[in-house]
């Protein structure tokens, strides 16, 4: 998973290049201890220094999310096997965003951000089918990471359950901008 967090030291006195990279990658050290910070930056024309961080490398998140480079997955009985883990990087992650909000999260955040908003994770859940569609905004040459290569995107997550399929849109800022909810009964369509 990758975050993209502003240099909150640039333009200030103390700005000193790294510490805030540092400074990150020491904090969120304390929840995944496989944390990654690089320094990169986003800006379009004018710079704009920012620490791109790259958390929970040592999840298997094949097992989780099977097919999520094809921008497309479903989960089905695999997330039931994993709930305890998602269940975990679900609480870890919104320990992240309580402590250290992000200017930009990847897909795989967008996802957690909508589950949990959705309360997959406190519900009782049998089937459950996922997919997700990358829509970049700004796509640049440079960059280190998928992320900062492609810092605004929209994320738009179909989540299936047996009697009900959302529909959200959340930005890569983490803005949700829709959410529509659709029952699967055929007395409804």
């Amino acid at each position: 998973m990758e975050l993209l967090y502003g240099d909150r030291y640039y333009d200030k006195d103390d700005w000193e290049q790294g510490k805030y990279c540092r400074e990150l990658k020491s904090q969120l050290g304390e929840i995944d201890n496989e944390v990654d910070a690089t320094e990169t930056d986003v800006g379009l024309g004018a710079s704009e220094p920012s620490v791109l961080v790259e958390l929970f490398k040592n999840i298997d998140w094949g097992s989780l999310l099977p097919a999520v480079l094809m921008g497309v997955f479903f989960l089905g009985d695999k997330i039931n096997k994993n709930i305890d883990a998602w269940i975990e990087i679900a609480k870890k992650f919104k320990r992240i965003l309580s402590k250290f909000p992000p200017a930009r999260i990847d897909e795989k955040g967008a996802l957690l951000v909508v589950l949990d908003r959705l309360g997959i994770f406190t519900g009782r859940i049998k089937e459950i089918d996922v997919s997700i569609q990358v829509i970049p905004f700004t796509q640049r040459s440079q960059g280190k990471r998928t992320l900062d290569k492609r810092p605004d995107a929209l994320y738009v997550v179909t989540v299936s359950i047996p009697e009900k399929v959302y529909v959200v849109g959340i930005k890569s800022n983490m803005n949700v901008v829709f959410s529509n909810e659709y029952s699967t009964s055929w007395l409804k369509f």
